[in-house]
């Protein structure tokens, strides 16, 4: 739960993770749950979309029922 009692999450692509993490612990959010997904979206066929969209159905949900530091924000994927 963040500030105010509502379950809140922020869906982010990979490339941002760590702005978005970055922000939120200056607002004094952290862990921020986050889920990332992969960069870019833009472009993607709908069929790829839906496709993303179930392999992360359960993470978000879970971000979003789950208060547990299981499901809070893990480091962001490193890029190479």
């Amino acid at each position: 739960m963040l500030r105010g009692g509502k379950p809140a999450a922020v869906v982010v692509t990979s490339v941002f993770a760590n702005l978005a993490q970055t922000a939120a612990r200056a607002r004094g959010i952290d862990p921020m749950p986050m889920l990332v997904l992969p960069h870019p979206m833009e472009g993607r066929s709908p069929e790829e979309i839906d496709r993303i969209a179930e392999q992360v159905f359960d993470e978000a949900i879970a971000l979003l029922v789950d208060n547990t530091d299981e499901h809070r924000a893990a480091p962001p994927p490193r890029h190479r």
